[in-house]
């Protein structure tokens, strides 16, 4: 008979007593994941490597600070993300705030000839990664953790240190400069 395997709660409890089984445990499930957000913010699989190595090394020494009061997912992707964050710190200067007219004209919005190419675009892995290579730290590590890690909006929002609303407002936008610059990739491929 296989006996279920604990929450991440429960293993994190049992870290912060110190069991290295429970971190092993930890650490496989969720080591994947979050390498693929690290390697896609920070764009150099050494540096997503040791922001990983960090990640866990802060989950060793701090699992007794977890309270339970937040998923214990968006906490490690917290954790993950602050690593990342000092593994590279923010380029210099902040974004321009665009519109969102703009940003919608720009990713084609009521253009169905556009949105057919982008939709192809897609599925063309090599598009998508440069697509995703032009966006702002910001922007890739949104959509990273809601689009490709698949966390909760919720989950998202912990992680990232945002309300809920501003994590919605910055998903959309991020998503709308994705397809923007899918487009322009779609355009270059022409």
């Amino acid at each position: 008979m296989r006996s279920e395997s604990p929450d991440d709660a429960t293993l994190l409890a049992r870290i912060a007593k110190h069991d290295t089984q429970a971190l092993e445990q930890l650490f496989m499930r969720h080591h994947a994941g979050m390498h693929r957000y690290a390697v896609m913010t920070s764009h150099d699989t050494m540096a997503a490597d040791d922001a990983l190595q960090e990640t866990f090394v802060a989950v060793w020494k701090h699992a007794s600070d977890f309270r339970g009061t937040t998923s214990a997912r968006g906490w490690l992707y917290t954790i993950a993300r602050n690593a990342v964050r000092r593994q590279f710190r923010k380029r210099a200067g902040k974004e321009q705030v665009v519109s969102l007219e703009t940003l919608g004209a720009e990713a084609g919005w009521g253009d169905i000839a556009a949105n057919d190419r982008v939709a192809a675009a897609i599925e063309d892995r090599e598009r998508v990664h440069k697509a995703l290579a032009t966006l702002s730290e910001d922007d890739r590590e949104v959509i990273s953790v809601v689009d490709v890690e698949a966390l909760s909006l919720e989950e998202a929002a912990t992680a990232l240190d945002l309300g809920l609303a501003a994590l919605k407002s910055r998903l959309h936008r991020a998503r709308l400069r994705f397809v923007a610059a899918l487009a322009k990739e779609e355009d270059h491929a022409r």
